[in-house]
This record gives C-alpha cells, sequence and structure tokens, in this order.
C-alpha cells in the first residue's frame, strides 16, 4: 500500500508541475535576455541570461539544464524569457516544453506504475 501511495505522489508531482509552469508562464513578464554564458551548478550547466527590469540590471540562470555545445541559442544572441519578479532564482525560455514534458512523464508513469501496484494488490 505504501507504493501506491508514493505512485499517487508521483501523479501529483506530474499535475503540480504542469500547473505551475502554466501559472508562472501566464503571470510571468515577457522579455528578452541576453544569453550571456553558461553557469555549472554541482556538474551541470545551466543557460545565463541578462536583461534589464525596471532599470535594474539583472543577471539570472535558467530553470532547465541545457550542454552549451547542444544548446539551441549560442551566446551573445537574444532570447525571449519569462522572468518572475518574487522567484529571482531562475527565468524560463519561453516556447520550452522541458517543464511540461517532466510533467505529462510523471504522470505517465506514476499512473502505470498506480495501476499496476493496485492491481497486484486486488483492487482492479
Amino acid at each position: 500500500m505504501v507504493l501506491a501511495l508514493f505512485y499517487g505522489l508521483i501523479v501529483f508531482v506530474g499535475f503540480y508541475l504542469i500547473i505551475k509552469c502554466t501559472i508562472h508562464r501566464k503571470k510571468g513578464i515577457h522579455l528578452d535576455a541576453k544569453l550571456v554564458g553558461f553557469q555549472d551548478e554541482r556538474g551541470t550547466q545551466y543557460p545565463v541570461f541578462k536583461f534589464n527590469y525596471e532599470g535594474e540590471e539583472i543577471t539570472i540562470p535558467g530553470g532547465v539544464p541545457a550542454e552549451p555545445a547542444k544548446f539551441k541559442y549560442q551566446e551573445g544572441e537574444t532570447v525571449r524569457v519569462v522572468f518572475v519578479p518574487a522567484n529571482r532564482k531562475f527565468v524560463d525560455i519561453e516556447g520550452s516544453a522541458t517543464e511540461y514534458i517532466y510533467g505529462v512523464a510523471a504522470i505517465v508513469l506514476g499512473g502505470f506504475l498506480l495501476f499496476y501496484q493496485l492491481k497486484k494488490l486486488g483492487l482492479f
């Protein structure tokens, strides 16, 4: 039964990611930012963007890891980002579907494992 709860939690997290990302993009400020490089955080590379917001120059990483050699954009290019002033930890790239993909994958995987576990317990 503990596994069924855990798999249900995975499904919940998937829905949470999708809802959070949707709200973030609707409430966020869409603006142009310059890709200024990449930042290493525990062996993972994140793109770093620079832009002006209300007269303040902000340099902030993207929320999704990216390999510099395979990244869609090159240093110096302008990228459209979504910035939420209350969250100065990271920005999202406008149009990126990565967070949605993670959410859907969690829902599908968690749902499959939950169904399998409930069937194993004789509830289906």
